[in-house]
Parts: structure tokens; C-alpha cells; sequence
């Protein structure tokens, strides 16, 4: 409490004589009533219920202080920010692998680039004992066209990469029952790292998606495949296994008894 004295302008006289009383509990043992008292209660022997029904403060709601939560829910996709360079990183690894296959397809359907043709890719599959080789070459060759075109744009990715996944997978199986050895790391002939390089480039854009630099952004699938990327990998794998044993019959993990499958070089 301060007051001042009229025309007083030097000094200030603060009161300090007024006894304010402390809104706390009668401690126990302490003088009860109207009676305010200063002191403070004893440790432990207080009641504050009495705060809650007097409109104080409810001793039923959590304190603002203390432990806090132990789990913490995931960011919403909204909250997150930009990845980073990840999309970037998943742009350019699509559209390189989706030009190169892209390019196989033009080499099968056309002969372009040096490519067999229908003629020569249906020998091809003949030579590794496909039926109706012709009708499979024109079909490879077109999936891989329009499917590598898909890719490099991101649209329908998953559908793009599991198709060239099979794709891939069934070259891979020709190559293994050859009548002629396959090097892992080919020098002077084509070995396996390419077809394993570009399974291992699909299955990993089958399970990240495209990234966001893709017409498939809006989608769900483009950056969080979640089961769309096991669902289509499932659909393509039943699809191979059931083009081969129809079409070829032959057992994909044995080579022919002259030749070895696999070298190292």
C-alpha cells in the first residue's frame, strides 16, 4: 500500500505497517476460524481439497509440470518439411533407369541402336525354349516402352516398376538357363551386374515411390508406398512364374549340364 501527501512532491512514504494475511490452510494445531494466520502448515498436513471447492485450483487436472508423455505421435505429412534432396535423388534415379529401359524396348520392337528386333528378340526367347517366342517378344518389348516411358514421367509408378521388375526377373532366368557360362562381372561379354542393377533400381523405387518430381505426386504412393509397393511386387512375381512355366517349363535355378550358370568374372 503506498500513499503520497498532497503537494508532497519530495518524498514517498511507503506504509508497510498493514499485516497482510496469506490465503494458505490453517496449519495444524494453529488458531482456526476468521482468524488469518501467517504461518505456514506443516509438510504433509495440510488438506487442499478445500482449494477445489472453493473455486481454487483442482487438484483433479494434471500439473502443468512433471513427467511428461512417454510416446510422441508421428508428424502429420503436413507438419514435416521438405525431404531434403531425397526427391531429387529418387528423379533422377527414375528417369535414368526409365530412359535406359525405355531404349531396350525401342532396340526389341524396332531394332534401333543396334537392337535385334522382333525377329531377333523372338529367336532370343526361342534359343532359351519360349513358346509363341514372337507374341512375347512384341509383348516384352512393348511393356518395356511404355512402362520406361511411364517411369520417367511418374505416372502410375508402382504399376511401371513392378512390370520391369518382371521384366528384368525373366531376363535374368533366360540368362541363367544358357547353354553358355554367365559371368556376375562380365569383361569381355554382358555378365548379370546390369539386369541386378536394374532389379535392385525397380524393387528399391517400388518401395519409396517416386518422389514428389513426378505426375504421381498427388498420390499417396509417391512418397509412402506403404503395401501398394508388396502388393504389386506379389502380382508381378505370380505373373512371371506363371508366363514361364507355361511358355518355357524349364527349372530357372539349374543350367543345362554343359554350361556353368555363374563365374565370377
Amino acid at each position: 500500500m503506498t500513499s503520497s501527501k498532497p503537494g508532497d512532491d519530495a518524498r514517498t512514504e511507503i506504509i508497510h505497517d498493514v499485516d497482510y494475511p496469506l490465503d494458505v490452510p490453517a496449519a495444524s494445531g494453529a488458531v482456526t476460524g476468521d482468524t488469518a494466520t501467517t504461518a505456514f502448515p506443516a509438510a504433509g498436513a495440510t488438506d487442499y481439497s478445500q482449494f477445489a471447492e472453493s473455486g481454487g485450483y483442482d487438484v483433479s487436472a494434471p500439473l502443468p509440470f512433471g513427467d511428461g508423455p512417454t510416446t510422441i505421435e508421428p508428424e502429420s505429412r503436413a507438419d514435416v518439411g521438405p525431404r531434403g534432396t531425397t526427391d531429387l535423388g529418387l528423379f533422377i534415379l527414375r528417369v535414368t533407369v526409365g530412359v535406359l529401359l525405355t531404349l531396350r524396348g525401342l532396340q526389341k520392337l524396332f531394332g534401333v541402336f543396334n537392337g535385334p528386333g522382333i525377329d531377333g528378340t523372338a529367336q532370343i526367347l526361342t534359343d532359351a525354349g519360349y513358346d509363341q517366342a514372337r507374341v512375347l517378344a512384341i509383348g516384352g518389348g512393348a511393356i518395356e516402352l511404355v512402362a520406361g516411358v511411364m517411369l520417367v514421367i511418374g505416372l502410375a509408378a508402382p504399376i511401371a516398376a513392378a512390370g520391369l521388375l518382371g521384366l528384368t526377373g525373366l531376363g535374368i532366368a533366360i540368362a541363367l538357363t544358357g547353354n553358355e557360362p554367365v559371368p556376375l562381372l562380365g569383361t569381355t561379354t554382358r555378365g548379370l551386374e546390369p539386369s541386378v542393377l536394374y532389379a535392385a533400381s525397380l524393387l528399391a523405387l517400388l518401395f519409396t515411390g517416386p518422389g514428389r518430381w513426378a505426375v504421381d505426386r498427388r498420390w499417396g504412393w509417391s512418397h509412402r508406398p506403404r503395401f501398394s509397393g508388396l502388393i504389386w511386387l506379389v502380382i508381378v512375381a505370380v505373373i512371371a512364374i506363371v508366363v514361364w512355366y507355361f511358355f518355357n517349363g524349364t527349372n530357372p535355378l539349374t543350367s543345362h549340364t554343359d554350361s556353368a550358370p555363374v563365374t565370377s568374372g
